[in-house]
């Protein structure tokens, strides 16, 4: 944590949907989360482990026939429960969010600079002039040139698309930013670009919520992360700690896939089996079938998230014993 008040705090999260037989299915469980201004929090885990949802709820656009419980709030306002019209009014001005793939998520029957400018004009009634003014403000954050704003959205490259649509979430100065796989399908270079012009937000007092399935990238560049499983946090605490003594054994399984510099290549370790279906979600530890630590009392219950020392939680029966020395992607990012 680093003092600055809360952008973003989410508290015992639960989004469901209704089952076929009539019950509840709960893709995300009891998420608590927060981001201060000036830092940068990852969210990790696998895919149908819950991230991309949470993020959604974040803004409030969790999709048709979905419902949230708990607490979600920006800058002290309520977005969970509230009504369409304070949503519209938060978007965009106190949160927004840059989605994993800009070429759906932009309208490609409008300019870039058309739709930046309909992010403006909602949020700052003013004349052309100074809607072009903002935007080329915005476009020069993240060193996209001002004509490439005139063209379609299928006319830029992939990095100029994610440039794109960071401008367009930081043309309103929101106070946190929400990122959903940023930097997916870019080669090493542009990816590198993206991260400068998030981190340089960072700098300037945005929150950035991380949301990447890139170790290195979250050890290179966040100051906490939460590991999530099946719709839980299983482990959270500032990175260094838990990547350098992660306890929860499937944080440690996702740090023994990364390669090691100066290794020799060989197979890397995986962890078996994946991620249970919504419906086979009964009780007990969700990460129990894929446990080489597992034990009778995982099926029985459910881990709850415990605050351990220096600001971490684990919810996890039978924890990873302490180990001595960095673990592979920390050997990686010092090497």
């Amino acid at each position: 944590m680093n003092g600055n008040s809360m952008a973003l705090s989410v508290r015992d999260l639960a989004i469901g949907f209704a089952s076929a037989t009539g019950g509840r299915l709960e893709p995300v469980l009891g998420v608590d989360l927060e981001v201060a201004r000036g830092e940068v929090v990852a969210l990790v885990g696998e895919s149908g482990s819950g991230k991309s949802l949470t993020a959604l709820a974040c803004l409030g656009l969790l999709p048709a026939g979905a419902t949230a419980r708990g607490s979600v709030r920006v800058d002290d306002t309520e977005i969970n429960g509230a009504a369409p019209a304070a949503l519209e009014r938060l978007r965009g001005r106190r949160i927004a969010m840059i989605f994993q793939n800009p070429m759906s998520a932009l309208n490609p029957f409008f300019t870039i600079a058309e739709q930046i400018d309909a992010v403006i004009a909602a949020h700052f009634p003013s004349t052309a002039a100074a809607r072009r003014e903002r935007r080329a403000r915005a476009l020069d954050q993240v060193q996209l040139a001002h004509g490439l704003a005139q063209r379609y959205p299928h006319q830029l490259s992939g990095g100029q698309l994610q440039r794109a649509m960071i401008a367009m979430a930081m043309c309103c100065e929101p106070a946190v930013l929400v990122a959903d796989e940023p930097t997916t399908a870019l080669d090493v270079t542009v990816q590198a670009r993206v991260m400068a012009v998030l981190l340089k937000l960072v700098d300037a007092g945005t929150g950035l919520l991380l949301i990447t399935h890139d170790l290195a990238l979250v050890a290179q560049t966040s100051q906490r992360v939460h590991v999530m499983y099946a719709g839980r946090i299983v482990e959270s605490g500032s990175t260094v700690d838990v990547f350098k003594q992660p306890a929860h054994p499937y944080t440690a399984g996702l740090l023994a896939t990364q390669p090691r510099m100066g290794v020799p290549p060989a197979r890397l370790p995986v962890i078996p089996g994946q991620v249970p279906a919504l419906a086979e979600r009964l009780g007990g530890c969700m990460f129990r079938a894929r446990c080489s630590r597992a034990e009778a009392d995982c099926a029985l219950r459910a881990p709850l998230p415990l605050e351990r020392p220096v600001h971490r939680t684990l919810a996890c029966h039978h924890p990873v014993p302490a180990q001595t020395g960095l673990t592979a992607l920390q050997e990686q990012n010092h090497a």
